[in-house]
């Protein structure tokens, strides 16, 4: 049965096309995980800025892992609301973007 623990964890695996050492739910650009009784699996995802160029890739990258891991019925939605910030990057993201530099 799937879980959103379990898609978390898969989504791990997704980072960020422009910067490479930080995933998707490090950035803090993941949202929220829905799972449906059917196995639909709903992805929310939010831009660092309005028109970012890098949800679309973001958005084709989750499809591609989860259909990769089995999961056919996938839909990534973007939202702007509540607005992305740098708070929302984890103390792990922040450590691996330091190092980046």
């Amino acid at each position: 049965m799937l879980t959103p623990a379990h898609i978390l964890s898969l989504l791990d695996r997704v980072t960020d096309p422009e910067i490479p050492v930080i995933n998707v739910r490090e950035l803090g650009v993941l949202r929220d995980v829905q799972v449906a009784a059917d196995g639909k699996v709903t992805v929310t995802i939010t831009p660092t800025y309005t028109g970012c160029p890098a949800m679309d890739v973001m958005a084709a990258d989750i499809k591609q892992e989860l259909h990769a891991a089995g999961i056919a019925n996938v839909e990534v939605k973007q939202v702007l609301s509540p607005a992305w910030s740098t708070d929302q990057i984890t103390e792990e993201g922040k450590r691996k973007l330091k190092e980046y530099g």
